[in-house]
């Protein structure tokens, strides 16, 4: 059977290790994609560092790539050999998205239109997926499919809060409510990110840093509006100390939700004592505490195929449409670059562990022609 070269981590806290791996011939309706992009994600680090939803090792890294349609199976009908696609790709060892070939179904991939490269499409699918996911299905937002007319969406004028929007989820978050006509929606992130979060729709952008201050902001901003409105709050930072408590402490009235992405930081390492380990929770509704009748919940994004329409539909039609639309633009990236395919994947990780990565996405090439 043939071969190529895959990432594995190999143990608990150890380096990426470099191995190959089958070559797998794709069943009816999938395809076999080249992978030539992967954006690196916290997850990668979760996993190398606490052994999050590793079962066995060796264990493969990644769940988004973009490269070229090298094979397909029977019944395929959106791609063709040749294409130039990004994929979501979670299901299975064989689909990790650190390695030079990925089989998976076509459902889980999306066409990239000739005007983005792929380097800046490796940025979508996770992340835009997870967006989407989590304002639709988590947190009630109406995002029909196809959007017929925007000045009709059902309570555009309602606050919605994104804690963490320069985050690239958050960024996506902000870019699908606009594209819906979502216009109430208040971003907190870094004063830097204010031009570019106000140009992808945010009304209000507030400076996270002084937790305090951003509270007492945020307050004032929903009471202006209408105190006893219900919020819904999109927490994209994942952080107990600095998204899910200063939540806990803006959303208060009844009827109110928040979503917050799995897993929840409860400490994070601090390279000046050795001995602190990263922390990790997923019992949103017990890491902060709540005000009566505030419906909370975690986020895993790879749930929502249990949504047939969207399993279906996310990312061959809405991330497809919207990307080939110019709804939605791929995040700013920054490339890693490395003498080989195991050095750019260390960095990458070493980069995104050390936590310094912000308003931006960390990307490197994996097939490499040379």
């Amino acid at each position: 059977m043939a071969s190529h070269s895959a990432i594995q981590v190999v143990d608990l806290k150890q380096p990426l290790t470099i191995a190959q791996v089958p070559t797998i011939t794709p069943k009816a309706n999938e395809i076999r994609v080249r992978v030539e992009w992967v954006p690196e994600a916290p997850l990668d680090v979760y996993q190398v560092d606490a052994g999050l939803m590793i079962n066995q090792y060796p264990h493969g890294l990644g769940d988004s790539i973009s490269g070229t349609v090298v094979e397909i199976g029977d019944g395929v009908e959106k791609f063709k050999i040749g294409d130039r696609v990004c994929g979501f790709v979670f299901h299975s060892e064989q689909e990790k998205a650190q390695q030079v070939f990925v089989t998976a179904p076509e459902h889980l991939f999306a066409q990239i239109p000739a005007h983005v490269s792929s380097a800046a499409a490796s940025t979508l699918p996770n992340n835009f997926c997870t967006a989407y996911f989590t304002l639709s299905e988590k947190l009630g937002v109406k995002l029909p499919w196809p959007l017929v007319d925007r000045e009709k969406s059902e309570g555009a004028q309602s606050p919605i809060i994104i804690w963490g929007a320069a985050a690239s989820v958050g960024q996506y978050a902000l870019e699908i409510l606009k594209h819906w006509g979502y216009t109430n929606v208040i971003a907190v992130a870094s004063h830097k990110h204010q031009d570019k979060l106000l140009s992808l729709g945010a009304r209000y952008v507030v400076d996270y840093r002084d937790s305090a201050a951003a509270i007492d902001t945020i307050r004032s901003i929903l009471n202006e509006q209408d105190s006893s409105a219900t919020v819904r709050a999109f927490d994209c930072v994942d952080s107990k100390i600095g998204s899910l408590i200063p939540l806990s402490k803006i959303v208060t009235k009844p009827g109110s939700t928040v979503a917050a992405l799995l897993p929840v930081v409860v400490s994070s390492p601090d390279p000046q004592q050795p001995e602190t380990e990263l922390a990790i929770s997923f019992d949103v509704q017990g890491e902060a505490e709540w005000a009566t009748d505030v419906k909370v919940q975690g986020v895993a994004v790879y749930a929502y195929e249990a949504n047939a329409f969207l399993r279906d539909n996310l990312m061959p039609e809405i991330l497809g449409g919207m990307l080939a639309q110019g709804a939605v633009q791929p995040n700013q990236y920054r490339e890693i670059q490395g003498d080989n395919l195991l050095n750019r994947a260390q960095k990458a990780l070493d980069i995104m562990r050390s936590g310094t990565v912000s308003g931006e996405r960390l990307v490197w090439k994996v097939w490499d022609e040379r």
